[in-house]
């Protein structure tokens, strides 16, 4: 009697690995009124929810991420007015200048930590320092709600050592609550089927604590002498006349629109202008910014520099003669080594200092 043949399969079976799948809190105002957490636990095949009730003067936390410990943050009522347009320095308080650090929230925290303005348990210490940080906390990277979580932590410290913390929005804030989801983590993505959001938006929108924190916020800060913003201020905002409230509000009153219009939208734009680096200028749209039109801007917002982020470069660089400084040295580690790379602004006594992720500065020369 012949043995049966065993039949091979014609195609390899490959093992799908579940990858484990963290996030949150997600504070969401219920149908009731009330309040409630959710936090995202577990692994992307089979994610689970955890929810708890909260009120304002109440107490989340925030989960570790790898070597990023676990924090607490204790939640406030939000002010009904958005923040300030324009903000004091005081003589001999020294401002750090963060840009884009889209979800890349260890090198963040590395740079932030190093420089001394948090310590190892991510509490400020900073003192009545200013920290800036220049917009697209959002997308690419898998760690944004984390840096929120942290900056709207830090915000009330600073302001109970007598210092601030101010964050502004970038264009990739509002691409994220506008619902333009090309750029997300996929990360998010899984988060957003797991809480059943009918999109990731949703879990930014007016009936979430976040959601209604980042609506507070300016897209253009002046802070002191600087004018702090994402992508930069083109001359035509001097033609139109346009003023830092006037700028502000037009953002504010756009997000959460999918395709959000208007001159303050445009390349030309506060959240997308590429005008102080010619090529990257000619691909994306904008008009580039000669001297002159420099002169105008400063004059016209009676300020002594403009702070940017938006356009990456590789090196913390001043531009026109150092009135203007391009801070966006994109978060990302080193592909031989694995050490973390990022650069932030320090102005202090009205100098500029380059500060490298090692906790180190030097003097920037104005070119």
């Amino acid at each position: 009697m012949k043995r049966a043949l065993a039949l091979l399969p014609l195609f390899a079976v490959t093992q799908v690995v579940a990858a484990p799948l963290q996030d949150g809190p997600y504070i969401m105002r219920s149908p009731n009124g009330a309040w409630v957490a959710r936090w995202v636990e577990g692994d992307d095949s089979a994610p689970q929810i955890r929810e708890a009730p909260i009120t304002a003067g109440g107490i989340v936390t925030v989960p570790a991420v790898g070597p990023v410990p676990a924090f607490s943050v204790k939640l406030r009522s939000l002010a009904a007015m958005p923040v300030a347009d324009e903000v004091k320095l005081p003589p001999g308080v020294p401002l750090f200048v963060m840009a884009d650090t889209h979800g890349e929230y260890a090198i963040a925290v590395e740079l932030l930590k190093k420089q001394k303005v948090i310590d190892a348990n991510l509490k400020w210490s900073f003192g009545k320092g200013r920290l800036a940080v220049l917009g697209d906390v959002f997308d690419r990277g898998p760690n944004q709600t984390e840096i929120l979580w942290l900056l709207y932590s830090l915000e009330a410290q600073a302001k109970a050592a007598g210092g601030a913390v101010y964050v502004m929005l970038g264009n990739h804030e509002s691409m994220a609550l506008g619902g333009d989801e090309r750029y997300l983590s996929p990360k998010y993505l899984k988060v957003r089927d797991a809480l059943k959001a009918q999109s990731y938006a949703s879990l930014w929108s007016q009936d979430s604590l976040l959601g209604q924190w980042l609506r507070t916020k300016a897209a253009v800060m002046k802070i002191g002498d600087y004018v702090c913003l994402h992508g930069g201020l083109s001359a035509e905002v001097v033609q139109r006349g346009l003023t830092l409230a006037q700028l502000n509000n037009s953002v504010r009153s756009s997000l959460g629109d999918r395709q959000p219009d208007g001159f303050v939208m445009s390349p030309n734009g506060p959240l997308w202008y590429r005008g102080y680096f010619p090529e990257a200028a000619r691909e994306s749209g904008s008009v580039v910014a000669t001297a002159d039109d420099i002169d105008k801007i400063l004059a016209f917002y009676e300020a002594k520099a403009i702070f940017v982020g938006h356009t990456i470069v590789n090196t913390v660089t001043p531009l026109y003669d150092g009135r203007v400084v391009a801070v966006q040295v994109y978060p990302h580690r080193d592909e031989a080594t694995a050490r973390p790379e990022m650069q932030g602004l320090l102005v202090k006594q009205g100098a500029f200092y380059r500060a490298r992720i090692d906790g180190t500065i030097e003097p920037l020369t104005p070119r």
